[in-house]
């Protein structure tokens, strides 16, 4: 995938805006999983690029039943927090270059 900006590395491993701000300010994503939620948070600057990315997972409140489902969600948390370290390195790369802005990544 040819990625330009943050917004479209989230959008392709399937974030969902909750809240966007255009300029200065934090916008807010987020991703649902079976067991756990996660929600990233990016802070802009005044002229609308974002400076820093930051990462939350949530438990959904889904008590495993047995050691199966406890598995599972051990591994639901551990592929989230893998695909945030992806991403935050995309994050960081698109930072870091100059024109033509593109990043090939996922």
């Amino acid at each position: 995938m040819k990625a330009k900006n943050y917004n479209q590395v989230l959008r392709a491993r399937g974030y969902k805006a909750r809240e966007l701000s255009k300029y200065e300010g934090i916008c807010i994503y987020e991703k649902v999983h079976k067991f756990n939620k996660i929600v990233c948070y990016v802070k802009k600057d005044s002229h609308g690029k974002g400076q820093e990315m930051t990462f939350n997972i949530y438990s959904t409140l889904k008590t495993p039943q047995d050691m199966v489902e406890f598995k599972e969600q051990e591994f639901d948390r551990s592929y989230l927090a893998k695909e945030a370290n992806a991403i935050h390195d995309a994050f960081e790369k698109l930072k870091d270059l100059k024109a033509p802005k593109h990043l090939y990544c996922f």
